[in-house]
């Protein structure tokens, strides 16, 4: 069991069911990875997900022709489209096995988001901490699973 960890959780996040995939989590990394190393870790991932193997030799010798390009909000990196990769900060980071089912229980707060007021530049919250959750029914070595599936 792992409790109250801060990390960067990378997630994939879709709208529709035609867009699922079999398992939302991407990742989990050290907090204290870079704002560079997260985007390029991103555009990897996503890259590796949507991308023929040529298509990622040629990214590799020609980063700037990725269509796929890692964006910013805050603390919050994503790239793509439906289904689209998420990295986000989380603290309270928390993961429980359940020894008889054997599934995975992962749950994390989001920090608060903010904004910026236009009127009278200053920051105002959108929203407060977000607590989420998710339960993976898939669990054990990458090498076990059917990397790429979509969900039905």
């Amino acid at each position: 069991m792992i409790r109250n960890q801060k990390a960067w959780l990378l997630t994939w996040e879709w709208i529709g069911d035609h867009a699922a995939v079999e398992d939302r989590i991407a990742g989990i990394l050290r907090p204290r990875i870079s704002r560079q190393a997260i985007t390029e870790i991103v555009e990897t991932i996503y890259a590796v997900h949507e991308s023929y193997v040529t298509e990622l030799a040629y990214y590799s010798r020609r980063p700037t022709a990725n269509p796929y390009k890692a964006q910013w909000e805050q603390d919050h990196c994503y790239c793509g489209h439906n289904p689209s990769l998420h990295a986000n900060y989380v603290h309270q980071l928390k993961v429980e096995e359940d020894p008889i089912s054997r599934l995975e229980t992962i749950s994390w707060i989001l920090p608060p988001l903010y904004r910026i007021n236009t009127s009278n530049w200053e920051k105002e919250l959108v929203r407060g901490e977000y607590p989420e959750s998710v339960t993976r029914t898939i669990i054990g070595p990458l090498s076990d699973r059917e990397i790429g599936r979509y969900k039905k």
